[in-house]
């Protein structure tokens, strides 16, 4: 995956989903992790949450580019809270 494409699928998740989306290189090679936090996934499953951010994916990529996510995780802001 190019920086542009990683570029474009973070644009394409932040449209579809709001809230923060990160990712970083894996290595040297082009793989890529990514990260998005959302309110839109307080009601979801992990399992939805995951088939909703696949079809950004599958919608924004070519199959090949997609070879090169090892990890998207998808987070409800309350997953993230500080426990007290």
């Amino acid at each position: 995956m190019t920086q542009k494409q990683a570029d474009l699928l973070v644009s394409a998740l932040k449209k579809r989903f709001g809230g923060k989306t990160e990712f970083e290189p894996v290595n040297t090679k082009g793989r890529y992790r990514f990260a998005i936090t959302s309110r839109r996934f307080d009601a979801m499953s992990q399992l939805r949450r995951q088939d909703e951010v696949w079809k950004v994916v599958d919608r924004v990529l070519p199959r090949e580019a997609m070879l090169d996510i090892s990890t998207i995780l998808a987070y409800a802001p309350a997953d993230l809270a500080t426990v007290k």
